[in-house]
């Protein structure tokens, strides 16, 4: 599913700073930890507990500004979790439970609840975090590896040293099964879409190599999170994955989200016999020399009923660049900032991910994504390039 078509979800979380992205290495430098051939190794083979419960303190500085926030995690290698957000001294301003089956997202603030069937397939957080190490010491050298202490637990403090050019984007963001949860770090839609990051690093719990705290530091953004009060395999009641409208989200009304049906194409015509409507395909010098067509998928969205058939391209670095066609308005719009294009007005908008643009025309809907490394106004010329009539 394209995660402009996922399900909402507040922006509230920082369960992972996932940006390192980078090249590969490791240096050995003076320490008082093991040597990082080895710790990559002991990441590389660590496996999830079956259960992890914290307290997760977030603090995040952008050009002077500083919020911070607490989270508390229950977490289950199953897939199960439970997640609370709030200042600490009152109830929950969020709660979002996922049971395996079902995800449930309440909003104390605005009265506010969804439920979404969830991905069977989905790869459970604890797994995913896990993964998400070992891809590190693959994307970044090492600068210092010592022993030290975090919040009373034995740690591998590791510092990585991200290449030059290395850039922190708008925001960092990871994807969680199927909510994506965003750390912002531009303060308008007018801040720059990249700054860059000087210092990364990562505390490393001994016993279970679970990455106990992460920070990061760069062009006056810092961002720091922390699990405290770090709970390995301490036994989950059942009870705290289960979530009832009617009394923990105090009656409050709930909306059912359904997942898109989704179906995958060799050939544009196969997909196009499948929809009323013209798929409109760029042209082949509209299209970056370094992608090539990657995928034709359809999919099918029940409760908007509506359809859409995406085009995406593929860089040999997994950048993407996908251009949509669609028989409604997406539910969860992007929006931006007005552009024209032909004769049709349009937005044009910077996300965590990449550049959108959007636009109709005749009762159709277009729009054209490309991540950051490939966009050099590359979907605005691609918008321009197609088929429309507008």
């Amino acid at each position: 599913m394209l995660a402009s078509d996922s399900a909402p979800s507040t922006v509230l979380l920082a369960l992972a700073l996932a940006l390192l992205l980078l090249t590969a290495g490791c240096v050995t430098l003076p320490s008082s930890g093991p040597a990082p051939s080895d710790l990559e190794r002991e990441v590389t083979a660590a496996e999830p507990p079956d259960e992890i419960t914290a307290t997760v303190e977030v603090r995040r500085t952008v050009d002077g500004e500083t919020t911070q926030y607490t989270d508390t995690v229950w977490l289950r290698a199953d897939g199960a979790s439970r997640i609370e957000t709030g200042t600490g001294d009152a109830d929950a301003d969020t709660v979002i439970v996922n049971n395996g089956d079902q995800r449930w997202h309440y909003d104390a603030a605005h009265d506010w609840a969804t439920r979404l069937e969830t991905d069977p397939n989905a790869t459970p957080y604890l797994e995913g975090l896990y993964t998400q190490q070992a891809r590190y010491f693959d994307t970044y050298e090492i600068s210092a590896v010592e022993e030290t202490t975090v919040d009373g637990r034995d740690t591998y403090h590791v510092t990585f040293n991200p290449p030059a050019n290395e850039t922190v984007e708008r925001s960092i963001s990871v994807l969680i099964e199927d909510t994506e949860y965003v750390v912002p770090l531009a303060t308008s839609e007018r801040d720059p879409a990249k700054r860059s990051a000087d210092r990364v690093e990562v505390w490393y719990d001994q016993e279970t190599m679970f990455p106990i705290k992460h920070a990061i530091e760069g062009d006056g953004v810092t961002l720091e999170r922390t699990y405290r009060n770090l709970s390995v395999d301490g036994g989950i009641n059942d009870e705290r994955f289960a979530f009832d409208p009617a009394t923990d989200g105090n009656g409050t009304d709930v909306e059912n989200v359904a997942l898109p049906s989704i179906d995958s194409y060799e050939r544009l015509d196969e997909a196009t016999a499948t929809v009323p409507f013209a798929v409109a395909e760029p042209p082949a010098d509209a299209v970056p020399e370094t992608v090539d067509r990657d995928s034709i998928t359809r999919y099918e969205f029940p409760d908007e009923n509506r359809t859409q058939v995406s085009i995406r391209y593929r860089t040999p670095n997994d950048e993407t660049i996908s251009v949509t066609t669609s028989d409604g308005p997406r539910r969860f719009a992007t929006g931006g900032d007005a552009v024209t294009v032909g004769t049709a007005t349009g937005t044009i908008a910077e996300t965590d991910e990449g550049t959108e643009l959007q636009w109709s025309c005749d009762n159709r809907y277009y729009s054209v994504f490309a991540s950051h490394v490939v966009d050099d106004g590359t979907a605005l010329r691609i918008g321009e390039s197609l088929p429309t009539g507008c």
